[in-house]
């Protein structure tokens, strides 16, 4: 692993791999009732083409981070983080996939990946005029909140 770069869209054939990780991350598991809550209020998540790139989308008006990693000639996405600007002072993030090797116990799992990605989340949503706390939907007995 040589780094990690966090960007807002990845290249149109990089969409398999970024569906691996968003809809089939067997390290998901763990949290399936927190992803079917999130399902249930916001509906299914998709990937779709801005003309840009892919993107992940939930519902109307979303934003993700896509991350990519891996070798430097072969950079690939190893994890992605859904948000939603809820209203004026809140963030919520919705779904945070990593790539199995990326997850606790996975050959990569010392790059700390979780911890980047709501990270990079965290400095996102300071730059946006009023938000004041990030809330993480799932992934604890219930739903975090932070200010940020």
């Amino acid at each position: 692993m040589r780094g990690i770069e966090f960007t807002s869209r990845l290249p149109r054939h990089k969409r398999h791999a970024l569906e691996r990780i968003l809809f089939f991350n067997g390290c998901q598991d763990r949290f399936a009732r927190g992803i079917v809550d999130v399902i249930d209020k916001y509906g299914p998540p998709e990937i779709v083409d801005d003309g840009e790139g892919c993107v992940c989308v939930w519902a109307t008006c979303r934003t993700s981070v896509p991350v990519r990693g891996g070798d430097v000639d072969r950079p690939r996405p190893v994890g992605v983080a859904v948000y939603v600007r809820a209203d004026l002072e809140h963030v919520t993030v919705l779904h945070l996939g990593m790539s199995e090797d990326y997850c606790t116990g996975g050959m990569n799992d010392d790059v700390g990946l979780l911890l980047r990605l709501m990270g990079e989340v965290r400095r996102s949503s300071r730059r946006m005029k009023g938000v004041r706390r990030l809330e993480v939907l799932y992934g604890g007995q219930r739903s975090r909140a932070v200010a940020l």
